[in-house]
């Protein structure tokens, strides 16, 4: 699944951004928002874990700093993940010292981000037939813009997007629902949700990544 995921991400934008009318954006998930710190979310859930009027049955299973954070809510697995500047960009992205760090929506192409911010949830439950998954998704965002199907006719994915590309920067976000082959039917147990905005943070510094691991290389190369 990870394989795929990156996939989603690095390689074929086009395929997930060529929706120009959405009924409405994805902003975040449930109460998060996209850019939210690690440490934001995190008193947040503790906060419900604890709270003794608290309906929901909510557990932190598992963290990791600025990178993810795992809770079980009411019996479904919520993967929150979360992103921060490489630490080699410091090279060729410094922090401006004295200043805090900028929200992610304005400045988050050109700071050099210390905190992990929020930019994908995964959800994970029992099977249900993926099209129960899709009507009730449909419902709320309208068709999927795209499908895949492979070649057992039932595995794939949809995928929604929910973009306003009309701002600068984009405002919004996609989900993912993935299809499973079960006895012959299509299923799904997992649904990933991302930002369009950091999404793009994302692939910028991916690129600037390995431009300084080169330029590196060939320093140490021939010094």
């Amino acid at each position: 699944m990870k394989k795929y995921l990156l996939v989603l991400l690095f390689c074929f934008p086009g395929y997930l951004f060529s929706q120009t009318e959405i009924p409405n954006t994805l902003d975040g998930f449930a109460e998060a928002s996209w850019g939210m710190t690690f440490e934001s979310i995190r008193e947040k859930f503790l906060s419900m874990a604890t709270n003794p009027e608290s309906k929901e049955k909510i557990e932190i299973l598992n963290e990791k700093k600025d990178v993810s954070l795992l809770i079980r809510r009411n019996g479904i697995l919520y993967l929150y993940r979360f992103y921060k500047t490489p630490e080699l960009l410091k090279e060729v992205r410094p922090k401006r010292e004295g200043q805090p760090e900028t929200d992610p929506t304005i400045d988050g192409q050109t700071e050099f981000r210390e905190n992990g911010i929020l930019f994908s949830v995964g959800v994970t439950f029992n099977l249900v037939p993926t099209d129960k998954i899709k009507e009730k998704l449909e419902k709320k965002y309208g068709k999927p813009r795209k499908e895949s199907i492979g070649d057992d006719k039932v595995s794939g994915a949809a995928i929604w997007e929910l973009v306003e590309r009309r701002e600068n920067p984009p405002r919004g976000g996609f989900a993912v629902v993935w299809r499973e082959g079960y006895k012959k039917l299509s299923y799904t147990r997992r649904i990933d949700y991302f930002s369009a905005n950091i999404r793009d943070v994302i692939a910028k510094d991916y690129v600037d990544f390995f431009s300084v691991q080169e330029t590196k290389t060939l320093r140490d190369l021939i010094p």
